[in-house]
C-alpha cells in the first residue's frame, strides 16, 4: 500500500489544492444524510461535511499554499485527517511510507515531505506530544532546510536549520551570522534510543562553519544531548553556541560553558 509520501513526489502544490477545491465542491450537493464517514484509528467514525472540512496553509503565515482537513466536531481547531492524492488520510498513516529505501535521516524536498513536516510539527507535537513549559516550533517555510527521521517506514522526528547569511524572519532586515538548528523533535515513543544525538551529528556533518547554533531557549534535554556529542567529539568544545537572534557575537552563548555550569551528565535521548 503506498502512501502520499509515496505518491506526491512530483505533484505541485497547485494540484493537490485545486484536487480539494473540486472535492469541496462535490461536497456542497450532498446533503448531510447522504454524508460519508471517515473511520479513525480509534474506530471512531467522522461525517464528512462543510462544516468540518476546511483550507489550512501549511507554511504559516504564507497562505499561498494550502491543505484541506477534516475536523472532529468536537475540536475545529485540530485536524483528524487530510485530504491527499484523492482520498482521506488519518494522521498516523500520513506519517508511512511503503518506500523500504526511506530510512534514517532524508532531507525535506517532495510535497508529501513537506506535509509530513507540517503534520509533525504542529499536530503531533504542538497538540499531543509538547511538554511544558516547552515553546512551540513556527511552522517551516516552503523551501526551509530540514531533515525527517524515518524508521521502519515511519517518519518519527525532524531537525530543521537556519543556514547561514539566510534571512531571519524576526529581523526583516538581518541575517543569521551562523547556521542555526531551530527545530528539533522526535515522537515520545521512540526517545531514549539516541535519536536526538543522530540528529545533533547529521547537523554537524551538514554544515561545515567553524561555529553552530542551537535556538535559545534549549531543553534540558537537548543540553544533555549536546553533552554526549561533546563527550564523543572532545575537540568540537567550541563548536556548538546557543543562539538568540541572529546569533551576533552578543547573542551566543558556548554550551560547553552552559553544560558545565549546569553540572549534566549524559543520558540517552
Amino acid at each position: 500500500m503506498e502512501f502520499p509520501v509515496d505518491m506526491l513526489g512530483s505533484i505541485r502544490p497547485e494540484e493537490e489544492e485545486q484536487a480539494a477545491h473540486r472535492y469541496m465542491t462535490q461536497l456542497r450537493y450532498i446533503s448531510l444524510d447522504q454524508a460519508d464517514t471517515f473511520t479513525l484509528p480509534s474506530h471512531r467514525k467522522i461525517r464528512i461535511s462543510l462544516s468540518n472540512v476546511g483550507f489550512m496553509p501549511i507554511y504559516g503565515g504564507d497562505l499561498k499554499h494550502k491543505i484541506l482537513a477534516l475536523f472532529a466536531p468536537d475540536d475545529q481547531l485540530t485536524a483528524v485527517a487530510l485530504f491527499l492524492a484523492g482520498q482521506w488520510w488519518s494522521i498516523e498513516d500520513l506519517l508511512k511510507t511503503s518506500d523500504p529505501s526511506r530510512t534514517g535521516l532524508i532531507k525535506v524536498r517532495s510535497l508529501g515531505e513537506r506535509i509530513i513536516l507540517y503534520v509533525l510539527n504542529r499536530i503531533v507535537y504542538r497538540v499531543g506530544e509538547m511538554d511544558q513549559p516547552e515553546v512551540p516550533f513556527l511552522c517551516h517555510g516552503q523551501h526551509e532546510f530540514a531533515k525527517l527521521l524515518w524508521k521502519d517506514g515511519h517518519a518519527i522526528g525532524f531537525y530543521s536549520v537556519k543556514p547561514k547569511d539566510s534571512l531571519c524572519s524576526n529581523f526583516v532586515t538581518q541575517r543569521y551570522q551562523l547556521p542555526v538548528m531551530d527545530s528539533i523533535f522526535v515522537r515520545k515513543r521512540h526517545r531514549g534510543n539516541g535519536h536526538g544525538l543522530e540528529m545533533l551529528e547529521d547537523f554537524v556533518d551538514s554544515f561545515k562553519d567553524d561555529q553552530l547554533g542551537l535556538k535559545y531557549p534549549l531543553s534540558l534535554t537537548m543540553y544533555k544531548v549536546c553533552r554526549q556529542y561533546l563527550c564523543r567529539y572532545p575537540a568540537d568544545q567550541d563548536l556548538l553556541w546557543v543562539v538568540e537572534g541572529v546569533g551576533g557575537p552578543y547573542q551566543r552563548e558556548s554550551i560547553s560553558s552552559k553544560i558545565k555550569a549546569l553540572g549534566l551528565k549524559g543520558t540517552h535521548a
